[in-house]
């Protein structure tokens, strides 16, 4: 293998997240390995992760409640290495066979030694990349492990640009809505703020800055609506709430919008995070829909949808108005649901209505899809 063609691999994924799965493949081939995977979260959840062609189990496993379940991580951990850690130098074997990941996950694809390394990003997120052998090969031994730590610097330099990188993009999204004057600030799934506009400062008297960067409503009803939209902020299916008055005592209220982050690809860094926006509920001019666009991926039909559901229309009058069937409306209906964040009509229009003017058409959308 062209080992110094891999290290530049590396490097080159962390600007271009679609080369993670064939940086995960070449390290797998290193050590006569079936596969791999890398994936990125925090305390709470992994909110992104790619990887190689035959690790397709594991990306399944990490979706799904059953990672919560596993000791993986917290053995990896508990290693501290800087280095990888094969399994059996973190569970007995009869430990590893029951664990979730092996019983749920590995073992059904055919799949059973495995190593990993935890790497701490400068944003206090993890990455874990983990190799995996099929069933019947050995156990990782003392020189794949060697192979595996002479490329672990790069992966973690590389861990770093990457989440470096996602800051200033996350920068770049605040800065972008001040220029259309909307106070808005970027918060991690924990809460914590991650960039902010200087609009957000006249908002002083809405806001309190709590430790550890962390910010709270001053009005307590809204900060508990807020909290509970937090902690569901990775979860794209959740039914929280999540656009709701603020009323201080002394000002005018305003309209808080936390609205999770989608993301075209699953880069590794790219969800797990959710953009705070204020809105005066009597605004003299209204976002653009291209904003609403682009903050939740929607394509210019299933704009065409939300515009239908803001406006107050049923999803048959919506297809009667578009000249389309009522299943596809359905079907486009379930999909802007899932790239917001709601569940329900009511909560669509609550998040669109009023405060994002959605036209009824857009330029050459009859040749949109």
């Amino acid at each position: 293998m062209n080992v110094e063609r891999l290290i530049d691999d590396i490097y080159g994924a962390a600007a271009s997240p679609d080369l993670w799965p064939e940086v995960m493949y070449d390290l797998a081939r290193l050590v006569d390995a079936a596969g791999g995977f890398i994936a990125a979260g925090n305390g709470d959840a992994w909110f992104g992760w790619r990887y190689s062609v035959g690790m397709e189990a594991a990306g399944a496993f990490v979706a799904s409640e059953a990672v919560t379940r596993t000791q993986a991580t917290a053995r990896l951990l508990a290693a501290d290495r800087a280095g990888f850690v094969a399994d059996h130098q973190a569970f007995s074997e009869e430990e590893y066979l029951a664990d979730p990941m092996v019983a749920e996950c590995l073992k059904p694809a055919g799949l059973h030694h495995s190593t990993a390394t935890a790497i701490k990003a400068p944003t206090g997120d993890l990455v874990v990349v983990q190799i995996v052998r099929r069933v019947g090969l050995p156990q990782f031994s003392a020189e794949d492990i060697r192979r595996l730590d002479a490329l672990r610097p790069h992966l973690a330099r590389a861990g770093m640009l990457a989440a470096r990188w996602r800051l200033e993009r996350l920068r770049a999204v605040a800065d972008a809505l001040a220029t259309i004057g909307i106070p808005a600030a970027v918060l991690d799934s924990r809460g914590k703020v991650l960039a902010t506009n200087l609009l957000l400062e006249a908002l002083n008297s809405h806001l309190a800055w709590l430790p550890r960067d962390r910010i709270a409503l001053v009005d307590p009803s809204a900060n508990a609506l807020l909290s509970r939209a937090i902690a569901d902020i990775s979860n794209s299916a959740a039914t929280t709430v999540r656009s709701f008055p603020s009323r201080p005592a002394t000002e005018n209220p305003v309209v808080v919008h936390l609205i999770p982050a989608t993301g075209r690809s699953r880069d590794i860094f790219e969800g797990g995070f959710g953009v705070l926006a204020f809105t005066p509920v009597a605004a003299p001019s209204t976002p653009d829909i291209a904003l609403v666009r682009g903050l939740f991926d929607l394509t210019a039909a299933e704009a065409r949808v939300a515009s239908g559901v803001a406006e107050g229309l049923t999803p048959d009058q919506i297809a009667h108005r578009d000249g389309t069937s009522r299943e596809t409306v359905r079907y486009q209906l379930k999909t802007v649901f899932a790239k917001t964040g709601v569940s329900r009509q009511s909560q669509l229009a609550a998040l669109l209505a009023a405060h994002v003017r959605v036209p009824r058409r857009f330029p050459g959308s009859h040749q949109d899809s």
